[in-house]
Parts: C-alpha cells; sequence; structure tokens
C-alpha cells in the first residue's frame, strides 16, 4: 500500500499550478548557442549507454522510449510536437544521418513513478527500445508520496529495465524559485540521485540546470504573460532536448 502525506485541496491545487508554471517558463532568447550553456560542473563526463553504443556501431535502427509526465508530453507547450523528446530526436537525426532514430513520447501528465512503472509493459516494453529516458518525481512531490515508496517504485523500473537490457537515463525535476517554496522537491531529488548512483544510470541534471539559468536570467518564472507561456516553454523543451542529445553524443562516442 502506498503511503501519502496529506495536502489541503487548496495547497494541492496551488502546488500542481505552480508546477505546470515551471515548465511554462522561457528563454529569453533562441534557444540554441548560449541560451542553453551550462557551467562545466553539469556537462556529462561519464555516461555509459553499452546498448544503444552497440546498436548504433551495427547501423541499426535506433528506437528511445522517453516516460514521464507533463513536462515530457509537451503540456506547457501545448504539442507533443514541442516536447523535448520531439526536440531530441531531432538533433539526434542532425547528427545520426545513417541510422534512422525514433523518439516515442509516452508522457501522462500527474502521474506517480509507480504508476508509470505498471504502465511499462505497454508503453515502454512493446516499443523495443534500446533506450528509455525516465523523467520522475514531480507527482510524487505534489502529492507527498512516502520517500520510501517513491525509491522502491524507481528501483523496481530500473530493476525492470536492466532485465531487458534497455539502456535508462534518468531525469530528475524542473525548477522555479516560486515552486520550491511550496513543494518539497528536495527529498525526491536527492532520492532519485541515489538510485542513479547505487544502479549506475545517468540522472541528467535537469533541476540543475534550470536553477542555473533562473540565477543567470536566462528565464523569466514570475513575469511571463499568459499568452506568452507555450512559445517559451517550446524554448526551455528544445534546451533539454538538446543537451540530452549531447549526453547521448557523450556516451557512445
Amino acid at each position: 500500500m502506498i503511503r501519502r502525506r496529506r495536502f489541503g485541496f487548496g495547497e494541492l491545487l496551488a502546488a500542481v499550478g505552480l508546477v505546470a508554471v515551471v515548465a511554462a517558463s522561457g528563454l529569453a532568447g533562441p534557444a540554441r548557442g548560449a541560451e542553453c550553456a551550462v557551467p562545466p560542473e553539469l556537462r556529462p563526463t561519464d555516461v555509459n549507454l553499452p546498448h544503444l553504443r552497440e546498436r548504433i556501431a551495427a547501423h541499426q535502427p535506433v528506437t528511445i522510449v522517453a516516460v514521464g509526465g507533463a513536462s515530457t508530453f509537451g503540456a506547457a507547450a501545448g504539442s507533443p510536437d514541442l516536447a523535448y523528446p520531439h526536440r531530441l530526436q531531432e538533433a539526434l537525426a542532425e547528427w545520426l544521418t545513417t541510422e534512422p532514430v525514433t523518439v516515442v513520447n509516452k508522457g501522462v501528465p500527474r502521474q506517480t513513478a509507480q504508476q508509470m512503472v505498471a504502465r511499462f509493459p505497454s508503453d515502454v516494453f512493446a516499443e523495443d527500445p534500446v533506450l528509455v529516458i525516465w523523467e520522475a518525481g514531480i507527482s510524487d512531490a505534489v502529492q507527498g508520496i512516502e520517500i520510501d515508496d517513491f525509491a522502491a517504485a524507481l528501483q523496481s523500473g530500473i530493476d525492470e529495465l536492466k532485465n531487458r537490457t534497455i539502456d535508462t537515463i534518468l531525469v530528475d525535476m524542473q525548477f522555479s524559485r516560486s515552486t520550491s517554496t511550496v513543494i518539497d522537491f528536495e527529498r525526491y531529488l536527492n532520492t532519485l540521485h541515489r538510485a542513479g548512483e547505487i544502479n549506475d544510470v545517468f540522472v541528467f541534471p535537469r533541476y540543475q540546470m534550470m536553477r542555473y539559468w533562473s540565477e543567470q536570467n536566462v528565464f523569466n518564472f514570475d513575469e511571463v504573460a499568459k499568452e506568452e507561456r507555450a512559445k517559451l516553454a517550446a524554448r526551455v523543451y528544445e534546451c533539454i532536448g538538446r543537451k540530452l542529445a549531447q549526453t547521448i553524443r557523450l556516451a557512445i562516442q
């Protein structure tokens, strides 16, 4: 039985709304180049994706499944075609010109890690991927899922992927100043990174990247006009997609 810390109804709605604002916040300029830059400590240096590397070396088609919540689905931008999985596919296609690459978007808003694991058979394994990019933790934090249950769900999912010889990249939460005052992300963030560490699975540091962009005033979290949010969200997703592509490229070189 999954145990939940209870939020008041109004508090929960406010938290969900603020998470949506995180995804809806945007970049001040084009998504390529300096606007997406991050400091050296946030650039991956040791990413291991052996099955993907083998598949590409054999010049075989590559299928990647992105599983996660609203930010995977692309809800804030208004279309999965503007979400980071699609941006990732575009970026990989620019580089892998001889091997067909398909990134399948299996984002479902407001699902916990355990709910995502429950749909692995139908939404992940059925696609026969060589790599799964798993974004988790936001809904668990919003719903107050017990940390032990969150950790168990992560471990269960990682074990299932490893047992099927599928490479994995975990993606951590999003960041905004306003959201962090309402939702306790820290424990879930630490738990997700710990799961990556003990299982030798790379954790894409989206939270720290977005915090850096916020501190550098690349993002405008608090003064984005409502009518501009979808456009700006698409730029955020493009940055994330291209950073993931750079990570994958590093892993198989």
